[in-house]
């Protein structure tokens, strides 16, 4: 099944809002990660959003699934953007 590299951007004056809601954005990645459909996620080190490697069937698919996570449905995140990716070596490859 295809990789997709999602990136979160988010912005500076949604940061209190994204921390109170921080406890339910995480108890939904980890259920995706338990479930394989996300495959590794993390925050950028500066704030500016986030990076989640996501296993679906198309770009659709991805989209789909990332729309269910709590940040998203609450209006936290400013723009999501959909790459297929192509691991060709390491753990994912």
């Amino acid at each position: 099944m295809p990789f997709f590299a999602v990136n979160y951007r988010y912005e500076a004056e949604q940061t209190r809002d994204r921390e109170a809601n921080k406890p339910a954005h995480r108890e939904w990645l980890s259920a995706q990660v338990d479930a394989g459909t996300i495959r590794s996620v993390g925050p950028y080190t500066d704030g500016s959003g986030a990076l989640l490697l996501v296993e679906a069937t198309d770009t659709d698919a991805a989209r789909a699934l990332v729309a269910e996570d709590p940040h998203c449905l609450r209006g936290m995140v400013s723009e999501v953007t959909v790459r297929e990716w192509k691991p060709v070596f390491g753990a994912l490859s």
